[in-house]
């Protein structure tokens, strides 16, 4: 049986969709089977273990709310740039000669701030801030009529660092109560071979009752192995063409 469940091709997500299909298949027999029953609840409860920690290493419910606050702060910064550069080419003397001492600084920080990351776009967003934030600067600001463009930049700034650290936090307390995926995987392998074990034993002495959830399963099982090997197959002839282009 052990020859039937491959824990070596299995990634995380087929190992949750085999033993949901183990479990919900076999449920009626356990219902006079006590003996199945006990190895059902053991493959239950690793099987609730693996979905909670594969859960918590891909999803949280700031990842949206952060990609929205992050084109706020994208479209503040874009109105404080063109508006600046606008006054910098502008034909009037007083504006150009002031606007000409800030753009230099938004250019420096902000010119490819879309193209980077959450931290490295922060990053920029905070050195920024420190030079226009200097008395002579902020005059300047003031004097151009910018302010409240720039101060709205910062204010998008700060929500999206509030929500940012909400996920630094949720992450951190993820991690710290919970378990590698690829370790529950591999009690999840064992529990789902003692489950098939016992249903293909059953299956030996009293076909009638067993015989056709068994060769279910075996149906649903080796469809899911053969997914898993053609994906482990890919994946092996990308690296090695990779190899070959980077010996080339």
């Amino acid at each position: 049986m052990e020859k039937l469940i491959i824990a070596s091709i299995l990634s995380v997500s087929d190992g949750v969709l085999m033993a949901d299909r183990i479990l919900e298949i076999s449920q009626p027999l356990t219902v006079n089977d006590p003996k199945l029953l006990r190895q059902h609840k053991i493959l239950t409860s690793v099987y609730n273990r693996l979905v909670k920690n594969q859960k918590n290493s891909v999803w949280s419910p700031f990842t949206e709310e952060l990609i929205l606050l992050d084109k706020r702060r994208n479209n503040a910064l874009t109105a404080v740039r063109d508006i600046i550069h606008g006054m910098s080419v502008s034909l009037i003397e007083d504006f150009s000669r002031k606007a000409a001492k800030i753009y230099p600084i938004i250019e420096k920080y902000g010119a490819k701030v879309y193209k980077m990351g959450y931290k490295k776009e922060t990053s920029n967003m905070l050195s920024l801030f420190l030079d226009l934030d200097l008395p002579d600067n902020t005059a300047l600001l003031t004097e151009l009529g910018v302010l409240p463009f720039y101060e709205s930049l910062k204010t998008a700034q700060t929500a999206f660092d509030t929500v940012s650290k909400k996920k630094s936090d949720q992450k951190t307390e993820q991690s710290t109560d919970s378990e590698a995926a690829t370790d529950i995987l591999t009690e999840l392998t064992t529990a789902m071979t003692n489950v098939m074990a016992m249903i293909e034993l059953n299956n030996q002495h009293d076909p009638g009752t067993y015989g056709e959830v068994y060769n279910k399963l075996v149906t649903y099982i080796n469809e899911i192995n053969a997914a898993a090997r053609a994906r482990k197959t890919r994946k092996q002839n990308t690296t090695e063409q990779e190899a070959k282009k980077e010996h080339a």
